[in-house]
């Protein structure tokens, strides 16, 4: 079990432990012209790291007051020239499709990372890592089976199976950093959430040999 005060740092809008770890390590290796694509970003709490750091961001949401909530924390802190929100249903027909144009728009073809946070629709996982620069990092975590005991959500197709994120990761030959299958407590012991964690990187043009001292 992983000790986390989970429901806490949800409450407080705080960024995640798992993507503050590994977006910080690759906010600090990155180029000036990095880009980072936020999806399903709620407020952007973690939209917010990047931009601080100096990054573009794409926050992508289908809910117009969190988007809104992110414009104006960034708009606060002088960030937000370098922040593009897309409002969009990452689950329609033709949201790959928007997500692209939406890149090509502000002279884009792929993102240095990608965030995930509380998220799963499979279907998108192909067109999200097309999204995704080669050598690029996808910091993923959401919650498993075995959540539907502690809470919501509940149902199936929003709870991945075990090592189902791992899984994905590897057939798509995605470098493995790290990686986590973990029952999150509270500050009591209690447990409060099963996750699924991963932080991996795209291979590159010429060789995915030297991800893992980057």
């Amino acid at each position: 079990m992983r000790s986390v005060a989970f429901m806490m740092l949800k409450a407080q809008g705080e960024a995640s432990p798992w993507v503050q770890r590994h977006l910080q390590h690759r906010l600090a290796t990155a180029s000036e012209k990095a880009c980072l694509m936020d999806w399903a970003c709620g407020a952007g709490r973690h939209s917010l790291l990047a931009l601080a750091r100096g990054w573009k961001v794409f926050a992508l949401d289908h809910d117009e007051q969190a988007l809104a909530s992110l414009r104006e924390s960034a708009d606060a802190r002088a960030h937000g020239g370098r922040l593009h929100c897309l409002r969009i249903d990452l689950e329609g027909q033709d949201s790959m499709g928007e997500v692209a144009r939406a890149l090509s728009i502000h002279g884009v073809d792929q993102v240095s990372a990608i965030v995930v946070c509380n998220y799963l629709h499979r279907r998108s996982w192909i067109g999200m890592l097309e999204c995704l620069a080669p050598g690029g990092s996808l910091i993923y975590e959401t919650f498993a089976q075995g959540h539907e005991q502690l809470g919501r959500p509940r149902r199936a197709a929003f709870l991945l199976q075990p090592g189902e994120l791992l899984a994905k990761a590897q057939a798509c030959h995605l470098a493995i950093m790290a990686y986590e299958d973990v029952v999150d407590v509270n500050e009591q012991g209690e447990p409060v959430a099963r996750m699924q964690r991963l932080y991996a990187r795209k291979p590159g043009l010429a060789s995915s040999g030297h991800l893992w001292l980057s």
